[in-house]
């Protein structure tokens, strides 16, 4: 055997053995050249499933728009889907399998702050970059990691909008009913600091957490009419939010007496409570009405696309299926403005990064990972222009009125609590 090729086989005998050690030494980029991986994990299954459509739904509409023009950084988009359940622990696991197994260059979720801060270890864990893009709690101080980003609207800043729109109505006395579990209390806690804030003259007159699932409100209302208010503040979300608005006018407050909620453009809300919603304000991150040239292309697309579903929730991009637009909106275009995949130019990257979206500019603060967005707020008062019965007669009811206020996302801003 001459020298130089013992000396070569030697060595690549121990590279052999070096590659099984500590497997290949190459770049995710590299890894996933062909592809842009997102890592997806929402509600799919049990009550909370139908947030996992939404959310999915608003990813999708931007991944295919990006695909169709070439794809992020040239490379194609594809979306890995995990069912979470609505549990942290099944989130972790999920998103642990779709980073070492499938590759993900990005995970996300839409809901939940405790699947938020459980997956912000799992980001920390794996230099991994993980968003929040859909409605729940910023990260404490504690809980805060470079690679985590929440990139929707908080509760904060949802309440800060209920607070000032309940501003421009002459009334003052208000009585608050939500559900007596975290999400409740944290909604709660945020409205009155900003109704103390932006309202000093109105008072709380009553209030009152309730059991998830509750079948009978009467006790509740009950309560209300005895208080004398003249609004009801409510953060309540499915059955909870039909029964207490149903219930309520049954047994006394009637249309015009107003509520308030961020639910007034999803679907099931409206088409259960018809002409029982009429009265009822709204404030959230998106709404169908924004006048703006994208909003209206987007709104005009999504439908040519969903039209012939058979489940109509999804007919057009309402609530938080345009929130999830505007938010990965800002993703993609932060990754643009990175040039690269790589996580920590993605930081730097998307650190204070502003972006017009389809509803306006979102920020994403840099001390906290706080995405600062704007909010949108109306009264039901208007024969529907979207649902108005010309695709199925079921699909009538009051909707929105075309005149919205809204608020600039430096004005319902959270304060920079987490860090």
């Amino acid at each position: 055997m001459k020298e130089g090729f013992g000396r070569t086989m030697v060595a690549g005998i121990v590279g052999f053995f070096l590659i099984l050690a500590f497997g290949p030494m190459v770049p995710r980029e590299v890894r996933a050249a062909d592809t842009f991986k997102i890592g997806e994990t929402n509600p799919f299954s049990g009550p909370a499933a139908y947030l996992g459509t939404v959310y999915h739904e608003g990813t999708k509409f931007v991944v295919d728009e990006y695909n169709a023009k070439g794809g992020l950084l040239g490379k194609k988009i594809e979306i890995i889907s995990e069912d979470n359940e609505f549990k942290p622990d099944v989130a972790v696991r999920k998103v642990k399998k779709m980073i070492l197994e499938d590759k993900v260059n990005i995970f996300g979720s839409g809901t939940g702050t405790h699947i938020a801060i459980a997956l912000s270890k799992v980001a920390a864990q794996y230099k991994t970059i993980g968003v929040n893009y859909g409605f729940s709690q910023p990260l404490e101080k504690k809980d805060f990691t470079p690679y985590y980003f929440r990139a929707g609207v908080s509760p904060y800043s949802v309440t800060s909008g209920h607070a000032q729109l309940i501003g421009t109505t002459p009334h003052r006395k208000i009585y608050m009913i939500y559900q007596d579990y975290a999400y409740g209390h944290t909604m709660a806690k945020f409205f009155k600091e900003n109704l103390k804030k932006h309202i000093p003259d109105a008072q709380i007159v009553g209030e009152d957490a309730h059991p998830l699932g509750l079948k009978d409100f009467a006790p509740y209302i009950n309560k209300v009419i005895a208080s004398k208010a003249d609004f009801v503040w409510s953060s309540n979300f499915g059955v909870d939010a039909f029964n207490l608005v149903k219930q309520a006018r049954a047994l006394g407050l009637k249309t015009p007496f107003p509520f308030i909620t961020h639910l007034a453009e999803e679907l099931s809300f409206q088409n259960t409570l018809k002409d029982d919603a009429l009265g009822i304000l709204h404030c959230f991150c998106y709404s169908l009405r924004v006048d703006t040239p994208e909003n209206k292309r987007i709104v005009a697309k999504w439908h040519e696309q969903h039209k012939k579903e058979k489940d109509p929730m999804t007919w057009w991009p309402a609530s938080a299926m345009g929130c999830t637009i505007a938010s990965w909106q800002t993703i993609f275009a932060a990754i643009e403005k990175a040039k690269s995949f790589d996580p920590e130019k993605i930081i730097q990257a998307f650190e204070g990064f502003r972006h017009k979206t389809l509803v306006g500019w979102y920020e994403m603060r840099k001390t906290d990972h706080q995405m600062l967005v704007p909010l949108f707020g109306g009264i039901i008062e208007a024969e529907n222009p979207y649902y108005d019965g010309s695709i199925r007669p079921d699909m009538k009811f009051p909707w929105l009125g075309p005149k919205i206020i809204t608020f600039p996302a430096e004005n319902v801003a959270p304060p920079e609590w987490y860090h």
